[in-house]
């Protein structure tokens, strides 16, 4: 974990890493000037094994894990589910799939990222910055990415101007960032300098400032149940297990305290939702282009009262809290005059990558741990939580706990107004249209006994014989 001297300031909170540092010389006076060009270091330093880094391009195999949506992921903010609608139902009917198996179908593989050590070892290095030396500790099993991320966190010269001299042999490629910081040959105790330029003191494109993310929709599905595979030297874990996301979850339940805005109710279940083309059309919201009442998707506020008397509702999005606020408020799902409350919300800064393996190739993704709120209310746990998203991904450390949506992102539209995914997903937490309790809320105890990934098929077995 980052433990900055105070003379660093509150850059530190940035830099989610599972490393730990200290300042250890006086207060700098004046921020470190521009770098425009600087030369490759090519000779082995004292700080590194004998060895190049390369990125292998095979870590092994592991726990395999499953990748829907084939093919590479989307670019821009387009979120074109046209062609995924086709192939839902272009097998419909005779000797075709129905559409929890069409939403479930795989056509890829991916693999866990393997442990480099079964017993981890800790660095201790020193960086020299500015005139000013900082005291790092590195776990073997982190990741290059979070190495950098610390010094982020530290300095705020981001990862991608960071020029690290007496580290290694040569630069650590952006490439790098998925391998582990034990495979990198690097010696206990080095001494290494670092040269950048703080984020701030560089020149940013005022059209690309204070801009929405850019959400990629490339699907990864975990087993709910996942075996670690153990090989000769190296093993992998499920994601959950990996003892680097146990840090980062750590980390971030330390530095991002929980903001109530309707306390927990005593006996109610947790029903984590996400916000995003889950319950709004986020396109369209973000820029605006629709009323933010018609970037709802049709039931939202019907489903929220109808799951309230037995859950309590958290918000969670992969946007930033300066846009989520705003918008939330405009959807009336806060502040309005609704029949529920919703507990608290949460934003991308609860959020982390891992990495995994597709295809042999470093796969990196961002999740949403659900320990995040369990670790701060007890009461609630696996037994009773349920996470619904239209993304797998995001429930990698808690596949068992995860439901599948179907995404909206058709607002505005004909299509748009006859989606009734809200209204299925009611009836299978909650109640059918005669208001009698169905499955979840009724006659599942411990939630953990619950297959979510065949929630729909669930429906089906539930509805009356004709």
């Amino acid at each position: 974990m980052i433990e900055p001297n105070g003379d660093i300031g509150a850059g530190s909170a940035s830099g989610s890493s599972s490393s730990s540092s200290s300042s250890s010389s006086s207060k700098r006076s004046a921020s470190p000037p521009a770098i425009s060009a600087l030369p490759d270091v090519e000779s082995v330093h004292p700080c590194t094994a004998p060895t190049a880094i390369n990125v292998p391009e095979d870590h092994g195999r592991a726990a395999h894990v499953e990748i829907k949506h084939g093919g590479e992921p989307r670019k821009g903010k387009e979120r074109d589910l046209g062609q995924e609608e086709k192939r839902e139902t272009a097998g419909e009917g005779e000797g075709g799939l129905d559409e929890q198996e069409q939403e479930n179908q795989t056509d890829a593989e991916v693999a866990s990222m393997p442990l480099e050590e079964a017993v981890e070892e800790w660095w201790e290095l020193k960086m020299v910055w500015c005139g000013t030396t900082y005291d790092l500790r590195v776990g073997g099993n982190d990741m290059v990415y979070d190495f950098r991320n610390l010094i982020h966190g530290l300095t705020r010269v981001p990862p991608a101007r960071q020029k690290l001299i007496g580290l290694s042999k040569g630069k650590l490629p952006p490439e790098a960032d998925p391998l582990r910081f034990a495979t990198l040959g690097i010696k206990k105790g080095c001494k290494f300098t670092m040269i950048g330029t703080p984020e701030e003191l560089s020149f940013k494109d005022p059209k690309d400032v204070f801009l929405p993310e850019v959400l990629d929709d490339f699907d990864v599905t975990y087993a709910s149940h996942p075996a670690g595979i153990s090989g000769k030297k190296r093993r992998a874990l499920p994601p959950a297990d990996d003892p680097r996301n146990k840090r980062k979850v750590t980390e971030i339940v330390k530095t991002r305290p929980i903001t109530v805005m309707s306390e927990p109710r005593p006996g109610k279940r947790l029903l984590v939702l996400d916000l995003d083309y889950t319950l709004v059309d986020t396109k369209p919201l973000l820029a605006g282009s629709l009323p933010s009442e018609e970037c709802a998707r049709p039931g939202m506020h019907e489903f929220l009262e109808a799951v309230y008397p037995h859950y309590d509702i958290v918000i969670w999005s992969q946007t930033h809290w300066s846009w989520l606020e705003t918008k939330l408020v405009e959807l009336g799902v806060i502040g309005g005059p609704r029949n529920y409350k919703v507990c608290f919300v949460a934003d991308r800064t609860t959020m982390f990558p891992i990495f995994s393996q597709k295809n042999g190739q470093p796969y990196k993704h961002e999740v949403k741990p659900l320990a995040y709120f369990w670790s701060s209310f007890p009461h609630w746990s696996p037994k009773n939580t349920i996470h619904i998203d239209d993304l797998s991904r995001n429930f990698a450390l808690n596949p068992g706990e995860g439901l599948k949506i179907r995404a909206f992102n058709a607002a505005g539209t004909f299509e748009g107004m006859q989606d009734s995914e809200l209204a299925k997903l009611s009836q299978y937490v909650v109640a059918d249209h005669a208001g009698q309790l169905l499955h979840l809320a009724a006659n599942v105890e411990d939630f953990t006994e619950a297959d979510h990934t065949r929630w729909k098929h669930v429906l089906q077995a539930l509805q009356p014989p004709q």
